[in-house]
């Protein structure tokens, strides 16, 4: 693990050089604990996330559904500790999955940890969301929805963004097979009375890179947590892997 700081805020670089995952059992979630910074959980049958290492890929954690479908496995971080009041909160990693044509994954702030809906905290079918979590804010790919390209979005207070589709959509960018795609999702305090501002930025493999920026409904006193889920959309087991999860927060 890395910590490194500046003065203003506090950054966090996870290189899972020490394990530092309460990755639980297949049908069970993670435990905090004593030198335990994230939590884990994975459906029955799943494979909860852990340390793995090879030549391609580096040192990594890895994790997988099984083949029933909508089965799903999550990685977070064991607090609620982010807060749009505090200034500036971002969250970061890089993902690599082997199917991408049959899968949903949610990545970014979130009010669970480990979502209590035991769904992914936002699920987009055909152009019709559905909000699992009271509050979420961050990137979906959904592969059913009509684009199965990644989008913007947020919940807060069981109220969905009104944005067009079309506005949240990221045209042309989605994961592919086996690459590392880089997502980033930050949060900014506009004040008392207004939602937080939420920068969304992706990279892929080829180092194309898209942002988006939106001014959203998140109430700035809500307690977030660093999230990312993933569910197969079909009777197919499918592996992920995860480098250099990280985040940065002001100093309150």
């Amino acid at each position: 693990m890395a910590n490194v700081g500046s003065k203003g805020e506090v950054r966090y670089l996870e290189t899972f050089a020490t394990d530092s995952i309460a990755g639980g059992s297949a049908g069970g979630d993670g435990s905090a604990a004593d030198g335990i910074a994230w939590l884990g959980s994975a459906d029955a049958g799943g494979t909860p996330f852990v340390r793995a290492m090879n030549a391609a890929r580096g040192l990594h954690i890895a994790g997988a559904t099984d083949a029933t479908d909508n089965d799903m496995t999550e990685f977070c971080g064991d607090q609620l500790m982010f807060y749009a009041q505090t200034g500036h909160s971002e969250v970061e990693m890089l993902v690599q999955f082997d199917d991408v044509t049959n899968l949903a994954f949610n990545f970014g702030f979130n009010d669970d940890v480990l979502d209590a809906s035991n769904s992914l905290p936002m699920e987009l079918s055909t152009a019709t969301w559905t909000s699992n979590a009271a509050t979420f804010v961050g990137l979906v790919y959904d592969v059913d929805a009509t684009n199965d390209e990644l989008h913007a979005t947020w919940v807060d207070g069981d109220t969905d963004a009104t944005n067009a589709i079309a506005t949240l959509r990221f045209n042309g960018m989605a994961p592919t097979n086996d690459q590392w795609l880089y997502m980033k999702v930050e949060i900014d305090d506009r004040g008392t009375g207004n939602g937080a501002r939420a920068t969304f930025l992706v990279v892929d493999h080829n180092g194309r890179s898209m942002e988006k920026v939106f001014n959203t409904t998140i109430t700035r006193t809500t307690a977030l947590c660093y999230y990312f889920g993933f569910e197969n959309r079909s009777a197919s087991a499918h592996p992920c892997r995860i480098k250099l999860p990280g985040w940065v927060q002001s100093i309150a």
